[in-house]
């Protein structure tokens, strides 16, 4: 046909292009199509080819659809919307087998678009009689976070950081209403998990099991962390446990690992019917067949296939893309910021409890502080100016003392938290205020960026326009005196505290480098505090002053005009007791 249209070319002293002779041998051949879908049989089973007749540009636009190597598109139902664009676009036909096969496809992916909407669902009404018994209020976005678990019983939430993965499970267990229940996650989060636990369920009975624990009190919930799970998993089988929660599921990752294969039979050990969960806003850190391990222990890898054929069918062009979808259409459910925004403030402040590593040391500190200050009277008014100005420099000095050594304690588990953080792929300014806490975050992170007091003008000017590239580093470590005022960094809507300063008027500067123009996210301030200490006296005193600053602000009467550090001292002098400062949803 080319040939004929060629020789008409030259007979007509025409040079006709690529398209005038597609045109001429589209009128030569009639209704002949340009290409014809068809099935192929090869070792892999059957898939979709394309027989080009006559117009290559077809060829070539199938190819773009996401072939495999061997210019063949796999027989899944993700493939129907691109496929049938394709065919109406070039006006290619599909063979009899093709036709039939299509048409299966074509059922299964309206099916699967029904479950694929409700793990994208934003809103969801209260279950009123779960409603009743929580320790706070749910958004219509978590509410509709659990009617999907609820639902699918064996599932990953996997919520972009901030959204309330915690309280989402917690409201999921109690509605369920299965007990014993067992949540594993690393232990720095073990103390977050039990405190949020009293918060939302204050009815039910939890416990926290600790290193060197034989036989572990029963309760309602066991929180244990992925270490510990093999010491106990028989104790925890014979209990009769009904429901799981695995968070930071991606720890389970590996197959190898003993603590992944510990977790794999405990799950294994629940019944057919629990309520088994997977809490992650990373469970793909790198490779999909990350997810293999963490599809068995959720018990959903038969609808995958084997592991093998999970590997051979997930890779290459837009395999991410087809793993998702068929994710979500059978038990992942992921929503983000920024699709549920008109449900978030603009601003809000999270505390994450973390624990010491240092507490024997802490303590004694702690003990000669308060002793110290009992010496003393609290109020320095009636002595020689002088000496009360003397006292009040070594009252600050011992406080800031008493701070480094919490801060040291907790470094530990605040360079996990900033790891794990970091796996979701989203940018994170850290402040914090020792030069000693600084230089550790940049030692665990070298590539990170720092405005630091040490940095120049010029060099403070560089790392700023480098975290704002959207290809920059994702984190940057910030010291809370240099980089709390006069600069951006609104490419990152999560900022995260390591130590808190004396007044409430820096944390909100600091928090507010990403909280301005320029921001279209909701912004996340995470206050990593040491349970128990003075981090947690310290920021009960901030959030009374930060009310009585902003009902000042508002026009009402101040309650008091005791400074955070006098707050802090009179706190401590009677000996403190810690309230068990909470996440804000």
């Amino acid at each position: 046909t080319m040939a004929v249209a060629e020789l008409l070319d030259e007979e007509r002293g025409v040079k006709a292009d690529g398209a005038a002779q597609r045109c001429i041998s589209a009128a030569l051949i009639g209704d002949v199509p340009r290409a014809r879908l068809e099935l192929r049989h090869d070792a892999e089973g059957m898939a979709f080819g394309l027989q080009e007749l006559w117009d290559p540009d077809a060829g070539r636009a199938f190819m773009r659809l996401g072939t495999d190597r061997s210019g063949t598109l796999p027989l899944d139902p993700w493939v129907v919307a691109e496929l049938d664009g394709f065919l109406a676009r070039h006006e290619v036909p599909a063979d009899g087998p093709a036709a039939a096969a299509l048409e299966d496809l074509r059922e299964e992916a309206a099916a699967a678009q029904a479950a694929i909407r409700r793990s994208q669902a934003t809103s969801a009404e209260p279950i009123e009689e779960i409603d009743a018994v929580l320790g706070g209020t749910l958004q219509p976005f978590q509410w509709a976070g659990v009617r999907y678990l609820l639902d699918t019983r064996r599932a990953f939430l996997a919520d972009e950081q901030g959204l309330g993965k915690t309280v989402q499970a917690l409201a999921t267990l109690e509605a369920d209403d299965r007990w014993p229940a067992v949540v594993i996650c690393p232990a720095s989060l073990k103390l977050n998990w039990e405190r949020e636990t009293r918060k939302w369920l204050p009815h039910r009975s939890v416990t926290v099991i600790a290193p060197g624990v034989a036989v572990p009190p029963e309760a309602d919930i066991t929180i244990v962390n992925y270490e510990m799970v093999g010491r106990h998993r028989e104790t925890l089988v014979r209990r009769g446990t009904q429901a799981l929660v695995v968070d930071e599921s991606h720890y389970a990752k590996n197959p190898r690992a003993k603590r992944t294969q510990e977790v794999r039979r405990l799950a294994a050990s629940m019944p057919a019917d629990a309520l088994v969960l997977a809490l992650s806003g990373t469970p793909v850190l790198n490779h999909p067949e990350e997810l293999i391990s963490q599809l068995r222990m959720l018990g959903r890898m038969e609808e995958f296939g084997s592991g093998a054929s999970f590997k051979r069918e997930f890779q290459g062009a837009y395999s991410e893309d087809r793993l998702h979808w068929h994710l979500r259409r059978r038990c992942f459910i992921r929503r983000l910021k920024s699709e549920v925004l008109p449900q978030l403030p603009a601003k809000r402040q999270v505390i994450v409890p973390v624990s010491l590593d240092n507490e024997p040391e802490y303590r004694l500190a702690e003990r000669d502080l308060i002793a110290w200050l009992r010496e003393q009277p609290l109020s320095l008014s009636s002595l020689d100016a002088k000496i009360a100005a003397t006292l009040r420099a070594q009252r600050l000095a011992q406080l800031t003392a008493l701070q480094r050594i919490a801060a040291r304690g907790k470094l530990h588990a605040a360079l996990t938290w900033i790891h794990d953080f970091l796996a979701s792929d989203e940018p994170l300014v850290v402040f914090a205020r020792h030069v000693e806490i600084q230089e550790a975050v940049l030692h665990r992170f070298p590539d990170a960026l720092h405005l630091l007091g040490r940095d120049s003008v010029e060099q403070r000017e560089a790392a700023v326009q480098a975290f704002q590239d959207p290809e920059g580093p994702h984190l940057i470590v910030c010291a809370t005196r240099v980089a709390a005022q006069g600069i951006t960094l609104t490419r990152a809507s999560n900022v995260c505290f390591l130590e808190q300063e004396w007044t409430p008027a820096l944390h909100d500067q600091a928090e507010d480098r990403c909280h301005r123009i320029g921001q279209h996210d909701a912004v996340t301030a995470w206050y990593l505090l040491a349970a128990e200490t003075i981090d947690e006296t310290m920021a009960e005193i901030l959030a009374k002053k930060r009310g009585i600053i902003d009902a000042v602000t508002d026009g009402k009467t101040r309650e008091d005009d005791e400074t955070v550090v006098q707050g802090v001292l009179r706190a401590m002098r009677a000996g403190p007791t810690y309230r068990h400062l909470s996440l804000a949803q």
